[in-house]
């Protein structure tokens, strides 16, 4: 073979898409994994199969950062805890009935620190 190709992983249709809505999610996205490869792993097997089951490490966020919107529909903002420090906040839209996956997890920030926001 003469060139190498990386196979995505498929979904099953009970799991979520996750999206960048922000380029500042993007590159944060590869700080985050720079820091936190394995943390940022188990990250992507919560948020595409249940990014909306509380835990300590997963909840929605409180007071005025709790709703925020994307293209015009508002949405309640949830937070991950990667690390002690890293975050990455997004917004769920669920898919409707038949649909090809269960909805798209969209990443609007993703930071390898603590965000001031919450401090």
């Amino acid at each position: 073979m003469s060139k190498r190709h990386d196979v995505p992983r498929p979904l099953k249709r009970t799991e979520y898409q996750i999206a960048f809505i922000t380029s500042e999610a993007q590159k944060g996205w590869i700080d985050c994994l720079a820091v936190a490869r394995n943390a940022m792993v188990d990250a992507w097997d919560t948020l595409t199969r249940a990014p909306d089951v509380q835990s300590p490490r997963l909840y929605p966020l409180k007071g005025q950062l709790r709703y925020g919107s994307y293209q015009g529909q508002a949405y309640e903002r949830y937070q991950y805890k990667i690390t002690d420090g890293g975050r990455l906040w997004y917004f769920i839209e669920h898919a409707p009935k038949g649909s090809k996956y269960a909805g798209r997890v969209l990443l609007e920030r993703c930071l390898a620190g603590h965000p001031k926001e919450t401090e």
